[in-house]
């Protein structure tokens, strides 16, 4: 991915998939990170989550995971250090990350007693979608749509992460002026720094 601003940084599309949407007491089921490192290498980070608890029915016609998927997939804990290992440093792109998948993520880590990671910035493109005026429904399957994404598996995490970062490339190329000046200047005007 080729943006300008972004060129030389470590870049992360971030989705998780969870058995429902209260970060307090709801569990991960699936994470990815996708993208490039600072060199433009290929980065592909993925897995199934065992929660300790069952999937509830309603979440799994979403995701489509149910608990014998989780089996033997390691609990949250286990994929800590390499998550963290990527995503220290890293930007961060999500859609709606910051209000679900961050939460969810804060939330994981308090339970093991371990720190969040620490990403340089995080780049949500539903805040950026809406802060942009793009028109329509802001919700990632209908902004792939408008701007000619497949996604084909949505609902599956690295299919969602790696929308995501094709989502943000459209917006810079839809939206030029909004993403000139430099990484600092950029990521500050359209990120949030934790």
């Amino acid at each position: 991915m080729s943006s300008g601003f972004l060129d030389g940084l470590r870049v992360l599309g971030l989705d998780l998939e969870t058995t429902g949407f209260n970060p307090r007491e709801d569990r991960v089921v699936q994470f990815a990170l996708v993208g490039s490192d600072s060199d433009g290498s290929h980065l592909n980070l993925n897995s199934l989550v065992d929660p300790g608890c069952r999937i509830p029915d309603a979440s799994s016609k979403v995701h489509g995971i149910v608990d014998g998927d989780v089996r033997g997939a390691g609990v949250f804990e286990d994929h800590l250090d390499s998550m963290v290992d990527l995503m220290d440093g890293a930007v961060i792109v999500g859609h709606n990350v910051i209000a679900f998948d961050w939460r969810f993520l804060e939330m994981e880590c308090m339970r093991v007693g371990r720190e969040v990671p620490r990403p340089l910035a995080i780049i949500d493109t539903l805040v950026v979608a809406r802060s942009f005026g793009v028109p329509g429904s802001h919700n990632l399957g209908s902004l792939c749509e408008r701007f000619g994404i497949g996604l084909g598996r949505s609902h599956s995490a690295d299919a969602d992460a790696g929308a995501t970062l094709l989502l943000l490339w459209k917006l810079m190329r839809e939206y030029p002026e909004e993403f000139g000046g430099s990484s600092e200047e950029v990521l500050d005007s359209i990120g949030s720094r934790l």
